[in-house]
């Protein structure tokens, strides 16, 4: 891993759930629980209001109060970014960012408009947004509800511009993968690559860190392949292992399945979502009797005690 690299933001970023009581309105106090679990394993910083959030399921409202209570929580011990592009133009869009700027958030994480199809119309409209607002900003490829993946040649101007500090990127692709390292090396651009699959490989490139769906329920976990990435190949590898099996149970039933598992490991949420599908009684069973492999009566994770 390249240890001379200048970015900003590093490590494991979980990509906040959206807790709710049984009418769906917001579980603040449950939020505010499962901020602070992830605030014992040393993350590197929590991405607050985005896909796994139901953003799209969320009023303007409900954005800045998760926002804004994910900033309060956190109170500075690990940078917080969110999604702040909502609206149906990019007036709209900055009105936003300023709000979400407002909330003292870290970085504005901006995701790629449905209102553009290429590279360059892009390049205008990212450009733009980083000349009208002060807030650092940063790039989502959230695959919902459209997936588009720049172009490397787009990810070095922004990369190179100076304005842009974060990047989830959703490529699956590992030799894009490594070509962004490169791109975004001794740059602010801090690459922060979204599958996990392909996490420890980007680790060896250099990528500075992961935002991923799995480090909602396994932060521990990933933070110990972070570190083992650094200190010594092996054990990270054998970890990693480990890491992809367990990532494949939640991958058809989320976000529903990971807030049962956040739960199993003793944060008091449920898994009631927005979204017009529950968990199973059958899906239930199986995340029942996996927990048990996976987790101690107190929540904690087997494979790390064991080591």
């Amino acid at each position: 891993m390249n240890e001379g690299n200048i970015q900003e933001f590093k490590g494991i970023w979980p990509v906040l759930i959206t807790p709710y009581n049984d009418d769906l309105s917001i579980d603040v106090s449950g939020y505010r629980k499962l901020l602070e679990w992830y605030l014992t394993f040393g993350v590197g910083g929590l991405y607050a209001n985005c896909q796994s959030s139901e953003m799209s399921e969320l009023t303007n409202n409900e954005r800045l109060l998760l926002i804004t209570e994910a900033v309060k929580t956190v109170n500075g011990k690990v940078p917080v970014v969110a999604t702040g592009n909502f609206g149906e133009n990019i007036d709209e869009h900055i009105e936003f960012i300023n709000k979400v700027a407002d909330t003292g958030i870290d970085v504005v994480m901006l995701t790629v408009p449905t209102f553009h199809n290429n590279d360059e119309e892009l390049e205008k409209y990212y450009l733009t947004i980083a000349e009208k607002v002060k807030v650092k900003l940063g790039i989502y490829e959230c695959p919902v509800p459209r997936s588009y993946n720049l172009g490397l040649e787009l990810i070095e101007i922004l990369a190179k511009s100076g304005r842009f500090h974060a990047f989830k990127e959703t490529s699956c692709n590992l030799e894009k993968i490594k070509a962004i390292t490169k791109i975004t090396e001794n740059t602010p651009f801090s690459y922060l690559q979204a599958n996990v699959p392909y996490m420890l490989e980007s680790f060896k490139f250099g990528a500075a860190g992961s935002m991923n769906i799995a480090a909602n329920w396994l932060p521990d976990l990933e933070v110990e392949i972070y570190k083992q990435t650094r200190n010594g190949i092996s054990k990270a590898i054998k970890l990693n292992t480990i890491l992809c099996g367990m990532e494949m149970v939640q991958r058809s039933i989320h976000p529903m399945g990971v807030k049962y598992l956040i739960s199993k490991r003793g944060v008091p949420i449920t898994p009631l979502t927005r979204y017009p599908r529950t968990l199973s009684l059958e899906e239930k069973y199986s995340l029942d009797q996996a927990s048990k492999y996976w987790f101690e009566n107190n929540g904690s994770l087997k494979v790390l005690n064991n080591i």
